[in-house]
């Protein structure tokens, strides 16, 4: 295993500190929010490493994206836990993170690529805001309008996913 794929594994061994830190309550999230932001950055780095040093590998490029779906959907499991975010938005998240990896086993399965496009790296922006702006304690105000704003480009991508990729299921 390569550096970038470590960087990438380390997220997921993220996921212990984050879970517990956020569980504990808001007495915890600065430090939660330290760990989520580290994390978060080796998710650019690995990537530019990768790139940078011709570092690109076929586990790495679905490690990277399971990583970052474990370790978002963790800490979203964690803050429904304690209640800073509805169910009903995280069985969003965690219903259209697996059916858009199922979509791409299922297509690489037919020699096709779907690569991230721009509404799913959208999503997982504001997925990265929210869980900021919650382990801030920004408002409630705008903690709402995230998750609607999220959980409507998160569906839209899924959507947008399957459409783009409707070739694929031709028989």
């Amino acid at each position: 295993m390569n550096i970038p794929n470590w960087l990438s594994f380390s997220r997921i061994l993220a996921v212990f500190p984050l879970y517990i830190l956020t569980v504990m309550g808001e007495n915890y999230f600065l430090p939660a929010l330290i760990v989520f932001i580290i994390a978060s950055f080796t998710d650019l780095l690995d990537g530019w490493i990768a790139r940078k040093y011709n570092m690109v590998t076929d586990l790495g490029k679905f490690f990277d994206q399971i990583a970052d779906k474990i370790m978002i959907n963790a800490v979203l499991i964690s803050l429904l836990t304690i209640g800073f975010v509805p169910g009903w938005f995280v069985a969003i998240i965690v219903v259209r993170d697996t059916f858009v990896s199922g979509l791409r086993m299922f297509l690489a399965n037919k020699n096709i690529v779907v690569a991230a496009d721009k509404f799913g790296k959208l999503k997982t922006f504001l997925q990265i805001v929210l869980i900021i702006a919650i382990y801030l304690n920004f408002s409630i105000l705008l903690n709402n309008v995230l998750i609607y704003t999220t959980a409507f480009v998160s569906l839209f991508s899924g959507f947008n996913y399957l459409i783009k990729n409707k070739e694929g299921f031709k028989m």
